[in-house]
């Protein structure tokens, strides 16, 4: 493991725990991410008033994404409202139709935004905003984490990146498995004894952090949320198409399929 980078040993360490497959699909808004776990520190804002004004915009564009989504795929009772949509989706594809004709294929957005087009615009563009939305609130989650720990106290607490690094990769074991990571301390050694506790220890190895792991482990586990635990009943799928049924549009089947199909995917 010596002659291995430190993204290499990470890596091994989170494919170890949850599985090579899983262990690429839950990357968060920041840089660091070293087999799907981001070990970047956290704090990145020089004052409280910085890192108010990101944390106030991010939540804006967070209620703001989630308003055009209600506005796109709510569906009323009446005859008339589903008509209403129906002119509308067709009136937005062919104007991005119209509009991406003309444009020169110049750059690798160009081409990204011509497959938006061609795939119909109405229904392709909400992909990408659900996916904005599910990275933004990601992001939005990291802010209200640094505020717990850095802003609301005098002082900042003791170890307090040792403390990130292990909720997030309790966050990435419950998301991936579907279940609560434990901690336990072996009789012999006072070593961890859950896979969960030995591969924290291995990564603050790799990454230099001096802490002791059961306190981090213990307290990062207690931060767990039923969200963590079962995102794709609770996050962007539950909140959009699983909660109520009755809410969004029933008329293309195949498209919102697919958008539910892509909400479920890697969350």
């Amino acid at each position: 493991m010596q002659d291995k980078t430190q993204e290499e040993q990470i890596r091994d360490i989170v494919d170890e725990l949850i599985g090579p497959r899983n262990a690429l699909r839950s990357p968060t808004i920041l840089g660091g991410l070293f087999g799907g776990l981001d070990v970047s520190r956290p704090n990145i804002h020089d004052n409280k008033k910085e890192f108010l004004r990101e944390k106030n915009a991010v939540a804006s564009i967070v209620d703001h994404l989630s308003g055009i989504l209600d506005e796109a795929l709510s569906a009323k009772d009446d005859t008339e409202h589903h008509e209403m949509r129906d002119r509308l989706r067709a009136a937005i594809d062919d104007g991005a139709t119209r509009s991406m004709r003309s444009r020169p294929i110049e750059t690798a957005s160009d081409l990204a935004l011509l497959n938006i087009g061609q795939a119909g615009f109405f229904y392709s563009s909400l992909f990408v905003i659900i996916e904005m939305k599910s990275v933004y609130r990601e992001r939005l989650t990291e802010l209200n984490d640094q505020e717990k720990q850095f802003w609301t106290t005098p002082n900042r607490p003791p170890n307090h990146y040792a403390r990130t690094i292990a909720l997030r990769l309790a966050r990435l074991y419950a998301r991936e498995k579907g279940q609560q990571p434990t901690f336990g301390i072996a009789r012999d050694g006072g070593h961890p004894s859950t896979d969960f506790g030995r591969a924290l220890e291995e990564i603050y190895l790799v990454l230099g952090i001096k802490a002791r792991v059961r306190n981090a482990a213990q307290w990062a586990i207690k931060q767990l949320t039923d969200e963590d635990l079962n995102p794709s009943q609770n996050g962007l799928l539950g909140e959009f198409l699983g909660r109520d049924q009755s809410k969004y549009v029933k008329s293309t089947e195949n498209a919102l399929g697919a958008i539910a199909k892509a909400l479920e995917k890697g969350k």
